[in-house]
């Protein structure tokens, strides 16, 4: 096995120094480049964002080189652009650190002629719908404030689901434009753009999203709510046991969804429902019940005074629902429970008479 390790580290290395031969070493930015433009981004859809720092960069003949799970490096002349670059470790955004510095690009090279927009991050935007609303949609708002999307003819991202789909269809952008990540881990554009990140300034994903920025859900809002459908349900549970996620669920979820039908509510699966009709949902219910997931992103969509209870186990230290809440005025309740003894997925058990009390 020792012998097996050894290989291995070996041959990393070997592939290391073959392409650190073929594109040459990363180094941080440690000057001026003509070929990166940047521009400061003051306001957003008429909302100020002076304080967030954020900028646009166009670059030219610019490179991107992502593992897909934790790396994202943009660069310019074999010089890391650190702002729109993307660093995690464990979890952590790391501001001061990025792999390619020592790893180098280690996959051959794939050229595009043309403008292409950067929106991957890593592991966590490819298929949460949370993150693809509160990372990736933003980054869309974001370089349109700079730049016609109409003359964009690629954007970086991965291989999209259908949900992912159809929210470019409302937004008026051609999915068929969209380069998978994972299948071209470095390219080069003529002209590459890349934009801030959105919400992920500090800390963990989890803390970033527990403060995010106003304008990101009031932008949310005015994209979406316009194009709603009447589906008035007045009390909704969402019901988790069909998510990909596996974690967070309630081990007595048949239990509970038998009390909550006696109170009149409406047991929902989002999965069953387009995201127009679930924008729709949220927007006409005046009660919220669920587990904590990325379900709960609609609550962006939520009016006024809506009733939330989230459950959630008290080892998840996650508020970017209470957040939600506090910017749309929701009135919500965290229902914390104790985690299921040897049980690493975050289950949870609610007591009956607990719910009825928050009820």
């Amino acid at each position: 096995m020792l012998l097996k390790k050894k290989i291995q580290l070996y041959y990393k290395k070997i592939i290391q120094f073959f392409f650190l031969i073929i594109y040459g070493k990363i180094i941080s930015q440690n000057k001026k480049l003509k070929s990166v433009i940047i521009e400061k981004i003051n306001n957003i859809n008429h909302l100020n964002v002076k304080k967030f720092n954020y900028k646009f960069y166009r670059i030219k003949n610019g490179r991107v080189f992502t593992n897909y799970v934790e790396t994202l490096a943009i660069i310019s002349e074999n010089f890391l652009i650190k702002d729109p670059s993307f660093q995690q470790v464990n979890g952590y955004l790391k501001k001061n650190y990025n792999e390619t510095k020592i790893t180098g690009t280690n996959k051959f090279l794939k050229k595009f002629n043309g403008n292409m927009l950067v929106l991957t991050q890593g592991a966590s935007g490819h298929l949460n719908y949370a993150h693809w609303l509160f990372d990736i949609v933003p980054k869309i708002l974001i370089a349109k404030q700079k730049f016609n999307i109409d003359k964009i003819d690629y954007y970086y991202f991965s291989k999209l689901t259908n949900f992912q789909k159809k929210i470019l269809d409302l937004i008026k952008i051609d999915h068929k434009k969209f380069i998978d990540a994972n299948k071209y881990r470095h390219v080069q554009a003529t002209n590459l753009l890349a934009v801030s990140h959105p919400n992920y300034f500090d800390k963990t994903v989890f803390f970033s999203h527990s403060v995010m920025p106003s304008w990101i859900i009031y932008s949310l809002r005015n994209l979406f709510i316009k194009k709603i459908k009447k589906k008035m349900f007045n009390r909704i549970f969402i019901d988790r046991s069909d998510s990909t996620q596996n974690h967070c669920k309630l081990i007595n979820n048949k239990e509970i969804k038998k009390i909550l039908k006696r109170k009149k509510f409406r047991i929902l699966k989002l999965s069953n429902y387009s995201f127009i009709e679930q924008v729709s949902i949220f927007n006409n219910c005046r009660m919220v019940v669920a587990v904590h997931g990325a379900g709960l992103a609609n609550l962006v969509f939520c009016k006024k005074k809506t009733k939330v209870i989230e459950i959630i186990p008290k080892n998840i230290n996650n508020k970017v629902y209470q957040r939600i809440s506090k910017v749309n005025e929701l009135n919500y309740k965290s229902l914390k429970l104790d985690q299921i003894k040897n049980d690493n997925r975050g289950d949870v058990y609610l007591n009956t008479k607990q719910l009825n009390q928050y009820l």
